[in-house]
């Protein structure tokens, strides 16, 4: 539930709590002293962090907390909104960025918010307003779209190479002597630091780089191969099973 304290400390909604445009200008290493929610009606953003990339390919919702150090890039032609919350709002929301789902209600709610600066509500409607939106953002479920990044040295560098060449094939004995570990250490310990197989995420940065590739225009077939996928068939269902949507319905909604 929302901070009923928090609620109590809105007086003026324009000072605590905007909407703005979303262009597609690419913003380097930056902090926010509020929480950022955000969604884009076409193109695709890119938020990356110390900790990893997370994607967010339109009709989704972007979370971005307090204080969460971030860059920002996108492809495509992008529109959208963005959000901004003080962070005594932001108690009961996501600790790290997130990519969520997004319903109409949500957008409906922010549109409506949108309005305010022009014709303000009263104080006591807008406090359960609020405490609507909170909710439904508290409810709105988090999408598989986030690439995590490992501390450990050894992954890093492994996980880089594979970023540079996703559709280079290594088996996971070739992956442990190039790092000198053995292969079962290998394995543990990429998982342990991304909550991921190697052979997942591997899968899943494919689908998140032909995001892009389908953003910048390549066909299904090319964007196939250049991940490293040998069927498309199979390029498909990965990519609706992530996505929600085959890639040729992504490219369209482009």
């Amino acid at each position: 539930m929302p901070n009923s304290n928090a609620l109590n400390t809105l007086e003026i909604v324009t000072d605590d709590l905007r909407v703005y445009p979303l262009s597609g200008r690419a913003l380097d290493m930056h902090v926010h002293a509020q929480g950022q929610l955000f969604s884009l009606k076409s193109g695709l953003g890119i938020v990356e962090t110390l900790g990893g990339s997370w994607l967010f390919p339109p009709q989704r919702c972007g979370w971005i907390p307090p204080g969460h150090l971030h860059s920002v890039r996108s492809r495509g032609q992008v529109s959208g909104w963005s959000l901004f919350l003080v962070d005594s709002f932001c108690a009961s929301l996501p600790k790290k960025p997130v990519v969520l789902s997004l319903s109409p209600l949500l957008e409906q709610l922010v549109m409506r918010v949108a309005e305010w600066e022009h014709a303000p509500p009263p104080t006591s409607w807008r406090k359960s307003f609020l405490e609507v939106l909170l909710n439904e953002i508290c409810m709105a479920q988090e999408q598989p779209l986030h690439l995590p990044v490992p501390a450990d040295a050894r992954l890093k560098r492994m996980v880089e190479e594979i970023s540079q060449a996703p559709e280079m094939e290594r088996s996971l004995d070739v992956w442990a002597r190039r790092l000198g570990m053995s292969a079962r250490s290998l394995q543990r310990e990429f998982q342990r630091e991304t909550g991921m197989t190697i052979g997942q995420w591997r899968q899943q940065l494919r689908i998140l780089i032909s995001l892009e590739k389908l953003s910048n225009g390549m066909s299904v077939t090319d964007t196939c191969f250049a991940v490293g996928y040998k069927n498309v068939s199979a390029f498909i269902k990965a990519f609706r099973q992530t996505v929600g949507l085959t890639p040729l319905e992504y490219s369209k909604n482009q």
